[in-house]
């Protein structure tokens, strides 16, 4: 599928001879080219639903496409069935989150998309929602990535507004849900990652999502990489994303993800003192305590992925690493 561009003239003279658009007077403005992305893996009632929201969208100048990172099951022809209109595609292995979404991310440049918006596979917005995250964008030379608010399907709460730092003595994201009565823009250090858009000029300085974190901690680096390349992170408050993320808190995946990850990014970003700090307070109060109540409640299986994720984090085991065998 190619794309179409779409252009309007501005404030046309009301004259019935076409030629009248044609005035050099005339302002032409063009829509920018939008590449629009879900990620799916596994799915597929909750990525049938994206689409479809995404698919009533109000912005004229998107191609919208659902990239499998390389499912499993059969997945792709059941979504086909049912969205026979839709263009697929599928990468050759699951490449993670982080992968899955850079794949799109190149994609996007290579041709020569002014904005790429990758997403969540169980999400839905507003049909104002990509023409919000373009208009901030356009607005703000500086923005790198324009964010959102995420709000829980099931609660109707805000999940996450921006990310407000980091502590590195934890290892610890930040996150804010307060959403400012009247602001429709916040200033973040990194958004929530349900639906991003990415500018053309941070994918040209090459801010992309770390691959080495698979998935989980993706957001906080993009913030420290954003930052690197002296460009922004924004928030949209007038878009909310419904974020239906089901997944079980002491899955062993993620949590063998998010301990190597918390190592990863203290490792890489902080100091040295922040370091000594974080790995005193994990390895002799924080994990073996968690070992030992998880192990207790009979989660005996997600304790260990923590003490693995944690190991594999000092030794720099990074990208799926065990995290595909868990």
């Amino acid at each position: 599928m190619e794309y179409v561009r779409f252009e309007s003239i501005v404030n046309p003279t009301v004259n019935s001879d076409p030629r009248a658009a044609l005035d050099d007077d005339a302002e032409v403005v063009r829509e920018p080219r939008v590449l629009v992305s879900v990620l799916n893996y596994r799915s597929v009632d909750d990525s049938v639903a994206a689409v479809r929201s995404l698919q009533q969208q109000d912005y004229p100048n998107y191609r919208l496409q659902l990239l499998d990172n390389a499912s499993p099951t059969d997945c792709v022809e059941q979504i086909r069935a049912q969205v026979p209109e839709l263009d697929i595609r599928a990468t050759s292995k699951n490449l993670g989150y982080c992968g899955g979404n850079n794949y799109a991310l190149r994609q996007g440049l290579a041709d020569d998309c002014d904005y790429v918006i990758v997403c969540n596979q169980d999400i839905e917005v507003a049909p104002d929602a990509i023409r919000c995250l373009v208009e901030t964008a356009e607005s703000h030379p500086d923005a790198g990535v324009v964010g959102d608010v995420e709000l829980c399907h099931y609660t109707d709460t805000v999940r996450a507004a921006r990310g407000n730092g980091f502590s590195f003595w934890r290892g610890r994201t930040i996150w804010s849900d307060d959403v400012p009565p009247g602001k429709t823009l916040l200033r973040a250090d990194y958004v929530q990652g349900a639906m991003v858009l990415f500018t053309r000029r941070a994918l040209e300085a090459g801010v992309f999502m770390n691959e080495e974190l698979f998935m989980y901690g993706d957001e906080v680096d993009l913030g420290f990489r954003l930052a690197g390349a002296g460009l922004c992170a924004y928030v949209d408050t007038r878009v909310v994303v419904r974020h239906k993320n089901r997944e079980k808190y002491y899955n062993s995946r993620a949590g063998y993800l998010h301990q190597r990850n918390r190592v990863y990014l203290v490792h890489r970003y902080g100091k040295w003192y922040h370091r000594v700090g974080f790995h005193v307070g994990v390895a002799l109060f924080e994990l073996p305590a968690k070992f030992l109540v998880r192990s207790m409640q009979g989660r005996a299986r997600f304790a260990w992925a923590c003490v693995l994720g944690y190991v594999d984090g000092i030794l720099g085991r990074m990208g799926a690493a065990r995290a595909t065998s868990l």
